[in-house]
């Protein structure tokens, strides 16, 4: 009886091990810090020719924010803005690419991974919820700048390939995976800008994320934060019982001139 028992849990080993061996399993073929723009299109054309060589595969990016930075939603922005460049002007299908959080690192890492179709998912998503459960005081997410000055030759090829929807997907995450938190943006105008256009600013991108993604208007206050150099917009993430973050604009209104 103990020799059967065995030749069957042997046999049941062997099996096993067999289907393992058939399963397929995901491929990473990227790994890499916080590199130029120019450096990333690169790495991401590789990608799409791996991508266009295997139909039935999917891409996947997963993204790894710095720990001691206090703009975790920068990173997996970047990382959709990369999807974007391999949906549109690369010709992937939607649905081809995928963009993950895995979590803080201490150091910024993106990954490219190729998975073949029945294979699972190489990268746990973050948990938001979890990663935020411990912050006190408002977290500055995100930030948009718009410099105020002439784009120069080297950045002449650099276009926002960025969905409409992907773009805040990070910031809409954290306050969904938080039902208690709250959303605050701040935007901040130019000195020569018409007066009000702040808080238009603002309110433009408040009515972006109900349209995009239906968040509750009481989730999120948008405000007008004054003048500052450039073009700003911040996003801020306010935990439940935390004081909103006050405007620091960095510039004054032009002087009227009397005749």
């Amino acid at each position: 009886m103990k020799r059967i028992f065995n030749a069957a849990l042997l046999l049941t080993l062997l099996c096993a091990t067999a289907y393992a061996r058939q399963q397929p399993t995901a491929r990473k073929l990227d790994e890499f810090g916080g590199v130029p723009f120019s450096d990333m299109l690169a790495r991401l054309d590789n990608f799409a020719i791996e991508l266009q060589n295997d139909p039935g595969a999917s891409g996947v990016i997963a993204v790894y924010p710095e720990m001691s930075d206090r703009l975790p939603g920068w990173y997996t922005r970047r990382a959709y803005w990369a999807k974007g460049y391999l949906t549109k002007p690369r010709g992937l299908g939607e649905g081809r690419v995928s963009v993950v959080n895995g979590g803080f690192r201490d150091k910024v890492t993106y990954e490219f991974w190729l998975v073949p179709a029945g294979a699972e998912q190489p990268v746990k998503p973050l948990d938001w919820a979890e990663a935020l459960s411990r912050e006190k005081n408002p977290v500055l997410f995100d930030r948009a700048v718009y410099e105020n000055r002439p784009r120069v030759p080297e950045d002449s090829d650099y276009e926002d390939y960025t969905d409409p929807k992907d773009r805040h997907e990070p910031f809409v995450s954290a306050l969904r995976a938080n039902p208690a938190a709250r959303g605050f943006i701040i935007a901040y105008a130019l000195r020569r800008d018409a007066r009000g256009r702040d808080r238009r600013l603002a309110a433009r991108e408040k009515l972006s994320l109900m349209k995009l993604h239906a968040i509750g208007a009481e989730r999120v206050t948008a405000v007008g934060g004054g003048l500052r150099k450039n073009r700003t917009v911040e996003f801020w993430f306010v935990p439940p019982g935390a004081e909103p973050p006050k405007p620091t604009p960095d510039a004054r209104p032009s002087r009227i001139r009397r005749r």
